[in-house]
């Protein structure tokens, strides 16, 4: 699965961004893969806790698969 973000910004934030980084869009790419791979690791760190403290195993293979696995089990949510 493959999600895209679409970012307006004006003519004056275009022209500041162009003043203190050479590429914007790598810049915010940068960042939000960032992010993401840090809830990535908090989430795949919860959800081990979670199944160690009730001495279940783990089944779900791959980060994406544990991510899953801790919605589905209402180990984490959504942000509101």
């Amino acid at each position: 699965m493959h999600t895209s973000y679409t970012v307006g910004i004006t003519t004056g934030e275009y022209k500041a961004l162009q003043y203190v980084m050479v590429d914007q869009r790598d810049w915010i790419e940068n960042a939000i893969k960032n992010r993401a791979r840090i809830a990535s690791d908090e989430i795949v760190n919860t959800y081990s806790q979670f199944k160690i403290n009730k001495g279940e195993a783990i089944t779900a293979v791959g980060t994406t698969a544990v991510i899953e696995a801790a919605y589905a089990e209402g180990v984490i949510g959504i942000a509101t």
